[in-house]
């Protein structure tokens, strides 16, 4: 019984990393596990960075790819769980299972709908064709787009009355697949021979008028019956793919020119308006991490879920003598998804100017790489300047434990001033800081939109708060009640312990049993 498991993102090594991880280390203990990705990680560095055991979990990576390309790979495997957040492609394997962290919005959602017609409506206009699947590499180039071939290569060419020429530039990129057929519509219409020293060979060919279907089917494949010499690697190389037509000048122009990312995307787009609920459709589940998440992957894809919280080494922290502090962790980034740093400085400011003395504001996490997230701390910290504000970017993860361990209230503002029924995915999907926090000791006053609502109980392990004023008359209960805060300070504790690793394995144990594996 092998276990095949996809993310993309596993070089980031975060907290859908730490989720998807533990899933393969929990099932290694019993089957072969193979995770799949495609930028190179360190294993070693995987299991010490996240805490686990990943020594019978195997790690292949392949060549970047769309997504729908990973679906043969899945017939591969008896279990497999795309865990790949965004990531929409139908699996084949026996017994499979969609692991979402938040679901995106399909066309029941005006918004989506109407970018998704505009995107149709400018594709059909443009007669800009659609690479199905064979394209494994893909670049916007400064007069061309230049794709890596995986043979076949299948097409959708729009048809259109009059018909047009085609025409493209492909080389080899091996020694073997240099015979190649050019198929329309299910005839072969021509032969190519590429040239060994693997330089570019121009081609074109009319295609013809065709007033029944939408689009022709254009395939590109190789002489050799099921050969493939190179797997996951390209075999050709494509570029200059260019349909002679007026229409599609001006894809060129707006498309390949100024707007390059946008033309890689268009002739991407899923020819099915409903592609990602198809896709959705063929795993036996889909596990969500929280309620909050749940809820709407309910409303978007009417899809019903279970529930996988992600598990916290709540092992790793406890409590230490109390500061008079208040800790909030979350990373430092620009956008209106960030984690509201500077209204949580404002509030505290006001506390401070309203009479508050011998208290601390402290605000961790990592740094995000790029000029507009460097802007946004220098902000967080220029607000913070002349106050007990003290900013930790990028400390070590010991030095977070033991600042955990000595603060005594924990805030998080996530989605603060953002409309839940509108952009949801602005809000804490779960909240795993806010249960280090707990394990910690420290009382959380935490948002009460999102995931936080599921973590804290209010009145009885922490508080839950909707406006500041709010926040500020709930810190100031437990900062003026010792007692109480002790009480909450054990109760949270305890509280945490429901989402450590061992309540994790048992319910990852009765979720695999429901799949029948």
């Amino acid at each position: 019984m092998k276990v095949g498991m996809y993310n993309r993102w596993l070089a980031t090594l975060g907290g859908g990393e730490k989720l998807s991880l533990s899933i393969a280390e929990y099932l290694s203990q019993q089957y072969p596990v193979t995770v799949i990705s495609h930028k190179p990680v360190d294993k070693d560095l995987a299991s010490n960075r996240l805490s686990l055991d990943l020594s019978n979990v195997e790690f292949e990576f392949i060549s970047e790819r769309l997504a729908p390309e990973i679906t043969p790979i899945t017939s591969d495997y008896d279990l497999f769980i795309n865990a790949s957040f965004l990531d929409f492609f139908p699996c084949l394997a026996s017994k499979s299972v969609y692991l979402v962290y938040f679901p995106t919005p399909v066309d029941y959602e005006p918004v989506m709908k109407s970018r998704r017609i505009m995107k149709s409506i400018l594709r059909q206009l443009m007669m800009v064709p659609s690479f199905t699947s064979g394209v494994i590499t893909i670049e916007a180039g400064p007069l061309s787009q230049y794709r890596g071939v995986e043979l076949p290569l299948k097409i959708d060419l729009p048809a259109v009355r009059g018909g047009y020429v085609l025409q493209f530039d492909i080389a080899s990129q091996n020694d073997i697949e240099n015979k190649l057929n050019i198929v329309l519509n299910g005839q072969v219409i021509d032969r190519l021979e590429l040239p060994i020293d693997k330089s570019f060979l121009h081609y074109e060919f009319a295609v013809p008028d065709k007033k029944v279907d939408r689009y022709h089917e254009l395939v590109i494949q190789s002489e050799r019956e099921n050969s493939k010499p190179y797997i996951g690697q390209p075999d050709v190389a494509l570029i200059n793919f260019i349909i002679r037509h007026p229409r599609y000048r001006m894809y060129q122009f707006f498309f390949e020119r100024i707007f390059k990312g946008w033309g890689l995307r268009m002739h991407n787009l899923p020819s099915g308006v409903f592609s990602i609920l198809n896709a959705v459709d063929t795993y036996d589940a889909i596990w969500g991490i929280s309620e909050f998440s749940s809820h709407w992957i309910r409303e978007y894809w009417h899809q019903s879920c279970e529930i996988l919280t992600p598990p916290v080494n709540v092992e790793d922290f406890k409590s230490l003598a109390k500061k008079n502090q208040i800790l909030s962790v979350g990373r430092f980034f620009a956008g209106s998804h960030n984690k509201k740093h500077l209204v949580m400085i404002n509030a505290f400011k006001e506390l401070i100017d309203e009479g508050l003395k011998g208290w601390e504001l402290h605000l961790a996490g990592g740094t995000t790489p790029g000029l507009e997230h460097d802007q946004y701390l220098q902000k967080v910290s220029a607000e913070s300047e002349g106050y007990p504000i003290k900013i930790h970017p990028d400390i070590p993860f010991q030095e977070l434990v033991k600042l955990y361990g000595e603060s005594a209230i924990y805030w998080h503002a996530s989605g603060y001033g953002e409309d839940e029924r509108k952009e949801p995915i602005k809000f804490e999907h779960f909240g795993i800081t806010t249960v280090e926090a707990m394990a910690s000791g420290c009382v959380p006053v935490v948002i009460g939109k999102g995931g936080q609502p599921e973590i804290v109980h209010h009145g009885k392990d922490g508080y839950l708060w909707l406006t500041t004023s709010e926040l500020k008359s709930l810190t100031l209960n437990l900062i003026y009640d010792p007692k109480l805060r002790e009480m909450m300070s054990m109760r949270t504790q305890i509280e945490s312990q429901l989402y450590g690793k061992e309540h994790f394995q048992e319910k990852l144990h009765e979720l695999m049993q429901k799949i029948g594996f």
